[in-house]
């Protein structure tokens, strides 16, 4: 085992229920957008409202993100936007509830190797074995000493090249 990559109680946190786009945006304001969440560095880590849209991928009839996300949380409250296959990300969606532990308990903090990807840092977590990785990257942009979330996604494996810069440990 390589107890590099092991954390201990790296059980995967329940997927959220996609059974109301409504229910699910309550649900990521109040876990994650009112939450006071710190980084081991002490750095609160922020979400937006806004940020909702892209975090679980929404799009539009036309396959496009929506312009103004503040008109789709609108759409979304006012019962307009519905959950609808092919629409979101399904799985982005359900792992929202991974995002806190991602940002509270890392493996490591990187600096963002993605040269046209926005954000500063990248946060990573292995929610499964060293045999069986499942690898969660939640990218944020430095404000002093608060982290903005700016997008979370999957990773099948971390190479030398994504650790190149360890900002934390």
């Amino acid at each position: 085992m390589d107890y590099d990559n092991f954390i201990p109680g790296n059980l995967k946190p329940a997927l959220l229920p996609l059974w109301d786009m409504r229910d699910l945006l309550r649900w990521y304001r109040v876990n994650l957008c009112e939450a006071d969440i710190r980084d081991p560095r002490g750095h609160r880590v922020r979400f937006l409202p806004e940020n909702f849209v892209h975090l679980i991928k929404l799009t539009t009839k036309l396959g496009k993100e929506p312009k103004n996300a503040s008109i789709a949380l609108e759409e979304i409250e006012r019962g307009r936007i519905r959950l609808v296959a092919g629409r979101f990300d399904i799985q982005r969606a359900s792992e929202l509830s991974w995002i806190r532990p991602l940002a509270t308990n890392p493996w490591r903090i990187v600096a963002n190797w993605q040269a046209l990807g926005r954000g500063d840092e990248a946060y990573i977590r292995n929610f499964g074995t060293a045999e069986m990785p499942i690898y969660r990257i939640l990218v944020c942009e430095v404000l002093g000493t608060m982290r903005q979330a700016v997008t979370v996604f999957p990773r099948e494996r971390i190479s030398a090249k994504e650790l190149g810069k360890v900002l934390w440990p």
